[in-house]
């Protein structure tokens, strides 16, 4: 009889906290051991609002995920999702997407979400192939420590500190300014609406650059993450204007130099993703890079 026959099926429940060590093999390959989702894990495995999975193969952890609810919205998002070396490329990754799904669905979310880089191909084919589609698509880049010489920034410009309100009235004035529905913000998005925004708000403070007709050109804010000692500051940048985009890189690489980042982040608009290749600093292999909001309705409204 094939040995096959005795071999234990696959089992798929709830993570606890007693399978960190379990998590920790799982990611320990991940971008050179420098994963987040170890980290992440125990706060996932103690927020009502999450509820991660695994899959095992008897009693090795080979497939996990994380599905995270946005409090007071239908909205969710699919996070963390990996699967182990020596088991890829065999449907793992759609078997648990499938599940975080299920969960979404008796959850009542209708927007699901699902962010990716467009560098991750196996990502995006599970993401399409569990049903989402594509929603939204920024420019990316990073820098790193020591950062670039640059120009001195404009006295002549000067960005203003906004409100949730006051930027949403400003986004309804100039809607060319973020022409999509959703704003990224630190590798997650949320909608430009007020609710969307205001929501963001808590995490972050936008600056904006407006003209003498009152119009704004120019979005941008920071988010922070320290992970093992390592400082990363997200940045978001969105403007209509070349020479303003110009100016508030200058500014964001004087404020990354005070604060000693180890590494500053960018998730960039339609314009400045295609000014920033004119920088001279931004390496090769950002040319092209994007990245990507899926979306899934689990909940038809």
């Amino acid at each position: 009889m094939h040995p096959a026959r005795f071999s234990m099926p696959s089992t798929l429940r709830e993570l606890t906290i007693e399978d960190q060590n379990q998590v920790n093999l799982l990611c320990q390959t991940v971008w050179e051991g420098n994963d987040y989702v170890p980290e992440s894990f125990p706060k996932w495995v103690e927020d009502p609002l999450a509820t991660t999975l695994g899959i095992f193969e008897e009693n090795e952890l080979v497939c996990m995920s994380n599905l995270e609810l946005v409090s007071g919205t239908s909205i969710a998002w699919v996070q963390g999702l990996r699967v182990k070396d020596g088991f890829r490329h065999k449907g793992y990754g759609i078997r648990i997407t499938d599940a975080i799904v299920q969960r979404a669905r008796e959850n009542r979310v209708r927007i699901l979400w699902y962010a990716t880089s467009s560098q991750n191909e196996a990502s995006q084919r599970v993401a399409e192939k569990t049903g989402f589609h594509k929603a939204d698509s920024v420019g990316y880049f990073r820098l790193y420590s020591p950062y670039p010489n640059h120009p001195k920034p404009s006295s002549s410009i000067v960005p203003l500190k906004a409100s949730s309100e006051r930027l949403f009235e400003l986004v309804s004035l100039n809607p060319d300014l973020i022409p999509s529905t959703t704003l990224p913000m630190a590798w997650e998005f949320d909608f430009k609406s007020l609710e969307g925004l205001k929501r963001l708000e808590k995490h972050t403070e936008f600056k904006v650059v407006i003209d003498e007709a009152g119009l704004a050109q120019a979005l941008y804010c920071k988010v922070d993450r320290r992970r093992k000692d390592e400082l990363t500051a997200a940045y978001t940048v969105f403007s209509t204007d070349r020479a303003i985009f110009v100016d508030i890189m200058s500014r964001i690489l004087d404020e990354v130099i005070t604060s000693k980042a180890d590494r500053a982040v960018f998730f960039l608009g339609p314009g400045p993703t295609e000014w920033a290749l004119s920088l001279g600093y931004v390496d090769q292999e950002f040319i092209g890079r994007r990245f990507l909001l899926y979306e899934k309705n689990p909940v038809e409204f």
